[in-house]
């Protein structure tokens, strides 16, 4: 008699779990209606728990009288039975599916992203007022002193792995914005007049509504992606760490580090680079001149990370300089 009894308390208590997981489940109904794999396995728990404990409730009676820990074991192990085939064919399976499927939409976005870079990339190339060889040079720079600021322990919180390749990646369209410089003023041979200067300027600017044209999804862009790096490169690699650049008299770093970056490399290449109007430096020059702007025109661990690397610098100039 006494056993009866016992066994149902046991059956009681346990409708009582299982109803207290089904009230559970009635309060969390507006998150079940998100279609997720996280809230479909918790979903897909539950009523196997609830099935499951409603299973062995029926079959208690029919079980010969065992300790509770090996009626705890029996428990878990039924219940084992019951949930892991269902996790695999309602969550499980699925979830392997829908993977499979987004690392597909993925690698097409990535191939698009690339194609679209490599159309960008070029069309930078045509409208170079210099040659081709600039923006290859002006890229291992940029790498060069990424990679150092990385290694030297300094804006860790900006220059991670990913951040770095993007940033690369990104350099070669720092002055896309040529683009929208007319011929006469882009091509012209010699100094330009006040006038045609305050044109040229506009090119950070055009670059900026270049890139963020190109954007296919302007709010899914984090700020390790490619034409975010780009975007902050061409529109901030004129200006200067004491505010005295263009285009909007940024200072310190309020000056995008993408800009600060590029503003080292490509002032270097302007000044190693022979032109129609003034004779290529030499690198000690470069180095010096640059050396001297250092917190005036550009951000002081940018040129220390470059006085690390000048060798590497000198490198590349030699390198890949003009015919």
């Amino acid at each position: 008699m006494w056993d009866t009894v016992q066994r149902g308390v046991i059956i009681f208590f346990r409708i009582c779990r299982s109803l207290v997981k089904l009230l559970v489940l009635g309060i969390s109904r507006q998150m079940f209606r998100e279609n997720n794999p996280l809230t479909r396995l918790i979903l897909i728990l539950i009523a196997c728990i609830c099935f499951g404990e409603l299973f062995i409730m029926l079959l208690l009676p029919y079980i010969p009288q065992l300790p509770e820990l090996e009626i705890a074991f029996l428990d878990m192990f039924l219940l084992s039975l019951i949930v892991i085939p269902a996790v695999s064919w309602t969550v499980t399976r699925p979830m392997n599916k829908s993977l499979l499927e987004l690392a597909g939409a993925i690698k097409k976005v990535s191939v698009r992203e690339d194609e679209m870079l490599a159309s960008l990339i070029a069309l930078a190339r045509q409208r170079d007022s210099e040659t081709g060889n600039h923006i290859v040079r002006t890229q291992q720079y940029v790498s060069l002193l990424a990679h150092r600021l990385q290694v030297d322990g300094h804006y860790v919180d900006q220059l991670s792995k990913q951040s770095v390749a993007a940033l690369v990646k990104a350099a070669p369209l720092h002055d896309i914005g040529k683009v929208g410089i007319p011929d006469r003023i882009l091509l012209k041979k010699g100094h330009f007049t006040e006038a045609e200067r305050t044109v040229m300027k506009t090119h950070t600017l055009i670059g900026v509504s270049v890139l963020e044209a190109a954007r296919i999804d302007p709010e899914g862009y984090g700020d390790d992606n490619v034409i975010t790096k780009a975007i902050n490169m061409a529109g901030s690699h004129h200006e200067k760490w004491d505010g005295t650049g263009y285009p909007h008299s940024l200072a310190g770093q309020a000056i995008k580090l993408e800009g600060r970056i590029m503003s080292v490399a490509d002032v270097y290449d302007a000044l190693v680079s022979k032109r129609i109007y003034k004779k290529s430096w030499t690198h000690e020059e470069a180095i010096e001149e640059i050396i001297r702007g250092k917190s005036i025109s550009f951000d002081p661990l940018v040129v220390d990370a470059l006085i690390i690397e000048q060798n590497s610098f000198k490198e590349i100039a030699l390198k890949y300089q003009d015919s």
